[in-house]
């Protein structure tokens, strides 16, 4: 899926669309109401918070979506470039979350 088609909140609601989880079933499992879920899909900045909040619900990370390898040329290898803006509090959460996903040794080479 290309991310420069779509802005962040049809992205979000093409993945959860996909996952075959209803929009209702979503909102119910986050615990908020499927105008407020509505809302936050019609935005085109969501919080990493938000991503990962809808990422647990439907059993998917979003986020990897906006992750999009690349081919160096010289080498050809991978590249993929996450850049995401979290408050200090929620750095340890992040990090949880990604070491648990067992990228956490791979990133901290």
């Amino acid at each position: 899926m290309k991310t420069n088609e779509l802005h962040v909140g049809e992205l979000v609601r093409s993945v959860v669309k996909q996952s075959g989880i209803s929009l209702s079933e979503v909102a119910r499992n986050i615990g908020i109401s499927r105008q407020q879920l509505n809302g936050w899909l019609k935005k085109d900045d969501l919080s990493v918070k938000v991503l990962f909040t809808i990422s647990k619900a439907i059993g998917y990370d979003i986020v990897k979506e906006f992750c999009q390898p690349t081919e160096t040329e010289d080498k050809q290898e991978t590249k993929v470039v996450l850049q995401i803006e979290i408050s200090k509090e929620q750095t340890n959460d992040v990090l949880k979350y990604i070491q648990d996903k067992q990228l956490y040794s791979l990133l901290k080479k």
